[in-house]
């Protein structure tokens, strides 16, 4: 009886032992508070006036909160009885878990967080724009990060806008376009300033549009596009985007003519816009001229037909003209249209 007993015993203290292994966010964890510590250490040498290497501490930091990023969702160890049997839940029936690490996790992370602004500038200095725009990003993050719990840091939306974008200049510096468009269209929905934000959030998709045609990546092109309708709608830069975009893809003008249309009663100022209009109606005028039935026409009988379509280019085609006068075919369809006019 003792032989069992003294087995029995053994049997728990051993599976006592494997239930509560080593928890597996333990060598992360510290590897991150050594990161954490040597961006403290280097503060500490700043405040005494040594030199510091700043991409190294810049780094620590960095690394540090990736490693913590990692660590948080490894962080649970099962609990267990005196005899090592898993502890349950009563109301679950689930074996009990528990975390070691995450709120030392959160503490640290909450109580660097202004350290994220000093480090994206020292990023910035040094023309390391990518990680200057990694730093920016997680301290804009944090203040609606869930992991945080209630411990998630105080920052006014305005002061969030600013720090997206500054992480979209940065990223754009760093020519990740997507990710800088992206950091972007978060500055814009917190607020910040509409012009500056719209004119990089243009220029961008500017750039992406002229690729994805290119490339004849249309389905991409059209998620571009859409995004961008939805973030800026009042942008109608995107109404003339989305008009090449049909046209290139399908040569269906009649379709492709009511984004330009769009676009052009949005911002009349917008060139292009006129001009694709313009083009639309004289290109409709010279087809129905062309066309073989009306061959043997006389110009009274063609007139019918076509000026009053020349008589709805001619104001689009005035107007691209006026806004751009280095667009000669929107000079030489005016001439056209005013020459058939005339007549």
């Amino acid at each position: 009886m003792k032989k069992i007993a003294l087995f029995l015993a053994c049997t728990s203290l051993i599976g006592f032992n494997m239930t509560a292994a080593d928890n597996p966010a333990e060598p992360i964890f510290k590897e991150g508070k050594e990161k954490f510590n040597q961006y403290d250490d280097a503060q500490a040498q700043l405040l005494m006036q040594q030199p510091i290497d700043t991409l190294a501490v810049g780094s620590a930091l960095l690394d540090g909160y990736d490693s913590f990023l990692k660590a948080l969702p490894l962080d649970s160890v099962p609990e267990v009885n005196k005899d090592g049997s898993p502890k349950l839940d009563k109301k679950t029936g689930k074996q009990k878990i528990k975390t070691k690490y995450s709120k030392d996790i959160v503490n640290i992370i909450v109580g660097h967080h202004n350290d994220f602004v000093v480090v994206g500038q020292m990023f910035n200095e040094q023309q390391n724009y990518a990680l200057a725009a990694k730093a920016w990003g997680i301290y804009a993050s944090l203040p609606s990060a869930e992991f945080l719990g209630d411990k998630k840091p105080e920052l006014a939306d305005s002061t969030v806008a600013q720090f997206r974008y500054y992480e979209g200049v940065m990223l754009f510096q760093a020519k990740e376009n997507d990710k800088a468009l992206a950091a972007f269209y978060e500055a814009l929905n917190k607020g910040y300033d509409y012009k500056e934000t719209t004119d990089m959030i243009k220029y961008l998709v500017g750039l992406s549009v002229d690729k994805y045609l290119q490339e004849k990546n249309y389905t991409q092109c059209s998620e571009l596009l859409n995004t961008a309708m939805q973030n800026c709608p009042n942008e109608a830069v995107f109404l003339l985007f989305k008009g090449i975009l049909t046209e290139t893809e399908t040569g269906d003008m009649e379709q492709a003519v009511k984004y330009y249309k769009g676009a052009a009663e949005k911002d009349p100022t917008l060139a292009l816009a006129q001009y694709h209009v313009g083009r639309y109606y004289n290109n409709k005028a010279v087809n129905l001229m062309n066309a073989e039935e009306n061959l043997n026409k006389t110009d009274e009988e063609l007139g019918k037909l076509i000026d009053p379509i020349c008589l709805e280019a001619k104001p689009y085609l005035e107007k691209a003209v006026e806004l751009d006068p280095t667009n000669s075919e929107a000079q030489r369809m005016l001439n056209w249209v005013n020459d058939r006019l005339s007549k």
